[in-house]
């Protein structure tokens, strides 16, 4: 045998070493014992076990052996004991007398030392075990009785057998739908030959159960267990109400409502289903499970359920419903199934009642149902106070699936119920998957996934997700009566990763980040803009304040009235030079314009044109003398003769100083001839040369110049530039007598 070959055995050989060893049991019969040549006092059944070792080299072992004759009259000794390794084994029988022959060894009267040989398979080696002293007539095992049903009761049966040794008896049982045996506690006397009956009391009624006896002598050996005895417990009728609840749901159809009915079986005996009553209108029917449904409308109802089974009815249990007051109950949350199998063989459901308005009560208890979901007939409940919110589920198989129930019950109206799927050797049956990112923004994520049945044998005791993140990191449990989160409070333009995790297994993960927050950039941004647009301000202010108070502007002549009127190329030249005279420029006349009740102090100080109706002419009488206007007197007590001119005249006037704005640039208007018979009336048009003033800005100008206070105007302060009059267009036109005159 190869190493490699031994190194499995040699697990296997450890591991039952550890869990206890081997029982070892061997029977021979007398048929099979074989002399030994040279010593008539050994009986074998391998001859290479006549030669015994010395009984320095034997060791102890705790062995047990039994005498026993079977009916067909043969005889046989069978010795069991454990031992570290799985080993084969032979027994030497030695007498204390001679043995005429091997097969007559084996009687009552007899007394016999067993020793035993082993030959271990692992190792190969031989190990011989000191002599056990065997007393045949205190050994003898009797013959397995048999076992009979001869009365049964709800709750108790009465078993009989026939006794064949004087000592005891002793009886088990079971029921069908578990492997663990019951033993009865007393032990029977009984006598050879005696029938015997016993009662098995504390039974289940209407419940199938396997029954066996054995029997010994007095300090003797126990026989065989009988066959098993199928037995049968009667019905008895149900002894307690079930415990009830309602729930009302309302429907499309106008006035027609749901209602629910659940109850718990809280009677231990056997149902074949319930009776259900309801009235107004009386209305009978029975059903075999433990919930029904039936169409009412709004108004009062009584309701009465009560189970029944062969023996007859139990008692009913009863409920008032008002189905115009509904108020909706929520249903438990956070439903979860674990299992602790191996180790045991039961299943924890957890789950935790809801947060309800003040309106409604707190959940007085819970029910819970499981049944096969292979055999739905077979469902069992248990009743869960209201501080509790967990409870362990025995006796379930571990090779069937089971559906598990909760229903929260508020006084005697439940909420609706929520079902999940287990099982022991997977427990909860139902996973998440299908996780994904449904909506991101710059401080949440919302995720969303989706739960099935369970595909693999995996058994997981819970389902997170979490949102992991250099700076934080967020987890959620999941539950099946949830499918999506939104985790908040997250850090914008940051990048995460969303993990799956089964029992901190991860199963899916997905990248994925906060969108930019813009606001810190506008908040940072801000101050820096208005500390910028400050500093320009001030700048900007303080460059003009400076270039003001040390570079006074200048005026331009390209923006001056004359100067635009000197630019401009359009202008209509003079077709004759005319040389002027500064002799032709002393004022002798002079027309004031002024306010009237301001005629005296007119001559002195310069004022403001102002509107036509309030304006006067003061008329030079060097030349002309007296002006006469109809309709006006003159001003006296000054040297001049002033007298108003009219309104129209005014404006005829003022139209002189106004052309050039009214008109524009083009060549009539800024050469626009004005007559004195516009100025003045017909009676003083003698004796006055007409002067047209064709650029009447000069003329405003003018008259802009502050006036002396006292003393006849001077010309000498004006100063005019050749070229500038040159090329003017100021000139005085001659009369039609002048013309007269000049003319050849």
């Amino acid at each position: 045998m190869d190493l490699c070959s031994l190194e499995p055995l040699l697990l296997i050989w450890t591991l039952l070493s550890r869990l206890g060893g081997f029982a070892l049991e061997i029977s021979v019969r007398d048929s099979e014992l074989k002399p030994c040549e040279g010593n008539d006092r050994v009986c074998v059944t391998d001859l290479s076990d006549c030669r015994l070792p010395p009984s320095s080299s034997q060791k102890v072992l705790n062995m047990s052996c039994y005498y026993q004759e079977a009916l067909d009259r043969t005889r046989s000794v069978t010795c069991s004991w454990s031992q570290e390794s799985e080993s084969e084994a032979s027994l030497v029988f030695t007498s204390e007398v001679k043995i005429a022959s091997c097969l007559g060894i084996f009687n009552p009267a007899a007394v016999l030392s067993v020793t035993a040989r082993i030959k271990s398979y692992l190792t190969g080696r031989v190990d011989w075990s000191r002599p056990h002293t065997l007393v045949l007539f205190d050994a003898v095992k009797p013959s397995r009785p048999a076992l009979a049903l001869i009365g049964s009761m709800a709750d108790s049966v009465v078993v009989s057998w026939k006794s064949s040794v004087d000592g005891s008896c002793r009886l088990r049982y079971r029921a069908n739908d578990t492997r663990t045996w019951t033993q009865v506690s007393d032990l029977v006397p009984a006598h050879d030959g005696q029938d015997l009956n016993y009662t098995i009391t504390n039974l289940r009624p209407f419940m199938a159960y396997k029954a066996a006896v054995a029997c010994r002598k007095e300090s003797g050996t126990w026989s065989d267990w009988s066959e098993d005895t199928s037995i049968q417990t009667l019905d008895e009728a149900p002894s307690r109400p079930a415990e009830m609840c309602y729930r009302v749901e309302k429907t499309c159809r106008d006035g027609a409502l749901l209602l629910h009915l659940i109850w718990m079986a809280s009677d231990p005996g056997r149902v074949l289903g319930y009776q259900v009553r309801i009235s107004p209108p009386e209305h009978l029917q029975n059903v075999t499970g433990t919930t029904s449904v039936l169409v009412v409308k709004e108004g009062n109802y009584s309701v009465a359920v009560r189970a029944f089974n062969t023996a007859g009815f139990g008692p009913a249990a009863r409920l008032q419903i008002d189905t115009q007051t509904r108020i909706s109950r929520p249903s438990v949350r956070n439903l979860w199934i674990s299992s602790g199998f191996p180790e045991n063989e039961e299943l924890l459901v957890r789950w935790t009642f809801p947060s309800a308005p003040s309106s409604v009560p707190p959940g007085s208890h819970a029910a819970v149902k499981w049944r096969s979901e292979e055999n739905p007939s077979s469902g069992r409940w248990v009743r869960v106070d209201g501080s509790a919110s967990s409870a362990v589920i025995t006796d379930v198989d571990p090779d069937e699936s089971y559906l598990v129930g909760v229903f929260p019950i508020y006084n005697q109206q439940c909420g609706p119920p929520q079902f999940l799927a287990a099982s022991l050797q997977h427990g909860a049956l139902m996973e998440a998957v299908s996780l994904k990112v449904v909506s991101v923004t710059k401080t949440t994520v919302t995720v969303m996934w989706a739960w099935q049945r369970k595909s693999g044998p995996i058994r997981v005791d819970r389902y997170r997700v979490m949102l992991r993140g250099d700076i934080d990191t967020q987890t959620l449990t999941l539950w099946p009566d949830q499918q999506q989160h939104t985790f908040s409070n997250l850090t914008p333009s940051t990048e995460y990763s969303l993990l799956l995790l089964a029992d901190n297994v991860s199963r899916t993960i997905i990248p994925v980040a906060t969108y930019f927050d813009e606001v810190p950039a506008v908040a940072t941004a801000t101050p820096l803009l208005l500390l910028v647009v400050t500093v320009m301000i001030i700048s900007v202010l303080s460059r003009t304040l400076y270039k003001s108070y040390f570079f006074p502007p200048i005026s331009s002549p390209r923006r001056s009235t004359a100067g635009q009127w000197l630019l401009n190329p359009n202008l209509k030249k003079c077709a004759e030079r005319n040389f002027l005279d500064i002799t032709d420029f002393q004022v002798t006349d002079l027309i004031l314009v002024g306010p009237n009740h301001q005629l005296s102090s007119a001559l002195h100080k310069e004022k403001s044109l102002q509107s036509a109706s309030n304006l006067f002419v003061q008329m030079s009488a060097g030349k002309l003398g007296t002006v006469d206007v109809t309709g006006t007197k003159p001003v006296a007590g000054h040297e001049f003769n002033v007298q108003p001119i009219t309104e129209q005249q005014i404006i005829s006037l003022q139209s002189v100083f106004t052309s050039e704005e009214i008109g524009g640039t083009d060549e009539e208007s800024s050469c626009s001839p004005q007559r004195v018979e516009d100025v003045l009336p017909p009676s003083h048009h003698q004796g006055w040369s007409a002067l047209t003033f064709q650029c009447p800005e000069l003329l405003t100008d003018f008259l802009r110049q502050p006036e002396p206070e006292s003393g006849p105007l001077e010309c000498s302060s004006l100063v005019h530039e050749v070229e500038y009059l040159t090329n003017g267009c100021f000139r005085a036109e001659p009369t039609a007598g002048d013309e007269t005159k000049d003319g050849p």
